[in-house]
């Protein structure tokens, strides 16, 4: 029998409110997106970005984050699906880190660099966002057990009738 025969399947971890929060959220992150990703097609291929496309590096540019984009929207929606099954979703801790550390970087620049109060504060909560469903997903949770079954002791007796 070869080692994958083997291998068992890890066992499911447990759904809980939290977790169907976690979820919901990385599958609606994951449409965003994915529709970025989609508008940003749909906006090159018909020419309605305000950018001059013919160039290679802004080309290269805008290719970039519609890949990108797609990519996260799948594997988002994808690891919602996982979630609910009992996985423990690293993609979206995975995902949720690269965004925090640039959006982090991002703001401590743009802070550094005197911008507006609006715009460090719709920032914070963007990364506060990306954090939320990466931080209910690392909450401790236990594998799904399933109740054990004990015979009744007192199967086969009939009560006595109570007078």
């Amino acid at each position: 029998m070869s080692s994958l025969a083997r291998r068992r399947r890890p066992v499911p971890l447990r759904i809980t409110p939290a977790v169907r929060v976690a979820a919901v959220l990385s599958f609606l992150y994951g449409v965003a997106a994915a529709a970025l990703g989609v508008w940003l097609i749909v906006a090159l291929a018909t020419g309605g970005l305000d950018a001059d496309t013919h160039q290679r590096l802004v080309f290269r540019g805008v290719t970039t984050a519609i890949v990108y984009s797609l990519v996260v929207g799948v594997v988002l929606i994808a690891e919602a699906f996982f979630v609910m099954r009992g996985a423990r979703g690293l993609g979206v801790v995975i995902l949720a880190g690269f965004v925090t550390f640039g959006g982090l970087v991002g703001e401590v620049i743009q802070a550094v660099m005197g911008g507006d109060a609006a715009s460090l504060g719709i920032g914070a909560g963007i990364i506060l966002a990306v954090v939320l469903p990466a931080a209910l997903l690392l909450l401790p949770r236990g594998p799904q057990t399933t109740p054990s079954v004990r015979p009744d002791p007192a199967a086969g007796v009939t009560p006595s009738p109570q007078p």
